[in-house]
């Protein structure tokens, strides 16, 4: 009776053995299912990404987008999680492989699809007193005229100064959109986080815009009589 007792009891020692490795085998499991694929296919949230890289004004095709688990922790404000969403629109800038996308980042229509009685001008530099360094393509700015005029100074030299001998009203602001914005080595100025403004990818060296040959001289005669310009802008809405 006893020994039938004792084997009874190794039996059960080792049936807990066995429920032992075996629980902690699905632990396991469990722990390397969830690190792999659990955490990505439970939490994560799918965006939608280009899987190529493309430059400013090129039209997107469904063909050029995928989807992608990204972590809540990474996600940028606004990203865009159904390709519709963006397919048929062109980008607004350069948009880097596999990045996030936002809807800031296009537009419904192609800047080099400009009106027929329109074109693309160059501010000459020495046009402007100043522009804010958060200015970006497809930006819509506003030429503010301020007029420089010659004083002299307390020793009989002459110094400028500026003035804005006219009232303007916004609605009399000649206003153009930001076609292209340049640093010194040619390069298109972007943002370089996402869509904040931030942080730019260099300082911008000249600035190309989409006008009519009718403000295009309303503004290179203004500035042949001493006028310079503060450029204002509002950002684009898309």
């Amino acid at each position: 009776m006893k020994g039938h007792f004792i084997r009874r009891k190794v039996k059960s020692g080792a049936v807990f053995s066995i429920l032992g490795v075996i629980l902690m085998l699905a632990t396991l499991a469990i722990i390397y299912f969830w690190e792999t694929s659990g955490r990505e296919k439970f939490l994560y949230t799918e965006v939608v990404v280009l899987n190529q890289s493309v430059e400013a004004g090129t039209a997107i095709e469904p063909g050029m987008l995928d989807l992608v688990k990204v972590n809540p922790d990474k996600l940028i404000e606004g990203a865009v999680v159904d390709k519709d969403e963006v397919t048929g629109k062109y980008s607004a800038h350069y948009i880097p492989k596999y990045s996030q996308l936002a809807l800031a980042y296009f537009k419904d229509e192609s800047i080099d699809t400009i009106k027929e009685d329109q074109y693309i001008f160059t501010i000459p530099t020495d046009w402007i007193i100043t522009f804010p360094s958060s200015l970006r393509r497809g930006d819509t700015i506003y030429f503010y005229p301020v007029k420089i005029t010659s004083e002299k100074g307390e020793e009989g030299r002459p110094i400028n100064s500026l003035s804005s001998t006219k009232v303007i009203k916004e609605r009399d602001l000649i206003k153009s959109e930001v076609a292209y914005l340049k640093d010194s080595g040619n390069r298109e100025v972007v943002n370089t986080v996402g869509e904040d403004r931030y942080d730019a990818s260099a300082n911008i060296s000249s600035i190309e815009i989409i006008t009519s040959y009718e403000d295009m001289s309303y503004l290179e005669n203004l500035a042949g009589s001493s006028w310079k310009f503060i450029l204002l802008y509002k950002a684009n809405p898309n």
